[in-house]
């Protein structure tokens, strides 16, 4: 019980982390574009994770049959940002991170899939809550309808690779996971930008503040707070952190409101929609706690068939 109470400590640490983000990211593309963006986050974000790993005695052996699965997640994992990102660009920081809250949705309808089980009423019923809270939030937000789309493939891609993390911690180390799927995001991203002759300059070449975001953006929002958003995944449940997650949103908002003002200003319906969410994380840690001692280990879908 205990180490459940620390995980979900740490996952909301985490998730305020997550909170800047897209602040982050907004400050940043004054200067890069989103695949410049994606490239210098995950490739700092790899070295970051191989300096902790180097001071932590930690091994980064590529030995592990698993090795695969993290390259592939790392695409998904890319297109997350990809999408994440380039709603930002098209819309606001606040429209793209609230999006994400349609990932409780995808998470309900494939976690099933993935771990062999059966659909819960429950999640479904609080993803649609989620869902409806979203639409209440954003819906006289006409203007900003690509955004929206851009956003929401974007929690789909969340989901994903959430769900495929869960199955992959269960045998595996956080930080080697986090540091083959920054790699693989960072090598796809080069390829993609060496192709295209768009590769960015070095980082020491940028404006000191940009340096600033990204090293903020690269080191504390993901190599460490990506880690640790595997590593509680030990503890609970892919629709527990999705969920959790959902309050990325309020804090980006309220972060977005005090820099950029009536820019990210919303409408009165939107502080009902947030209340929305806030009420489903509570209903959700209500269910978790009645199942914690009826917990049934699931099968690993990555050695089925």
């Amino acid at each position: 019980m205990h180490a459940r109470r620390n995980a979900l400590l740490l996952l909301h640490l985490t998730v305020f982390i997550w909170g800047f983000t897209g602040i982050l990211g907004k400050l940043i593309q004054e200067h890069q574009g989103t695949m410049q963006l994606v490239y210098t986050r995950t490739l700092i974000a790899m070295v970051g994770l191989a300096a902790a790993a180097l001071w932590l005695k930690r091994s980064l052996s590529p030995a592990t049959p698993d090795l695969k699965h993290y390259l592939l997640t790392s695409l998904i994992i890319t297109a997350h940002w990809i999408t994440f990102y380039g709603a930002i660009e098209i819309s606001t920081a606040s429209i793209a991170v609230a999006c994400l809250s349609t990932s409780t949705v995808f998470t309900a309808l494939l976690e099933p899939l993935w771990f062999k089980r059966r659909v819960r009423a429950y999640e479904v019923v609080l993803g649609l809550v989620v869902v409806a809270a979203l639409l209440l939030i954003f819906g006289l937000e006409s203007g900003h309808r690509n955004g929206i789309i851009v956003a929401t493939l974007s929690a789909l891609f969340s989901a994903w690779f959430n769900i495929v993390n869960a199955v992959l911690i269960k045998r595996g180390d956080a930080m080697r996971i986090g540091f083959y799927e920054m790699a693989g995001a960072a090598l796809t991203m080069a390829v993609y930008l060496l192709l295209t002759h768009a590769l960015p300059p070095p980082v020491w070449e940028l404006p000191t503040t940009t340096v600033v975001w990204h090293l903020l953006l690269g080191l504390v929002c993901t190599s460490f707070a990506f880690v640790a958003g595997i590593a509680v995944m030990r503890q609970l449940s892919p629709f527990t952190v999705v969920l959790t997650v959902n309050l990325e949103p309020v804090y980006t908002i309220i972060i977005a409101l005090l820099i950029w003002g009536s820019d990210e200003k919303l409408r009165t319906g939107s502080y009902i929609g947030i209340a929305l969410i806030l009420a489903c994380l509570m209903a959700n840690a209500w269910f978790q706690r009645k199942r914690d001692r009826a917990e049934v280990v699931e099968p690993d879908p990555l050695t089925q068939g």
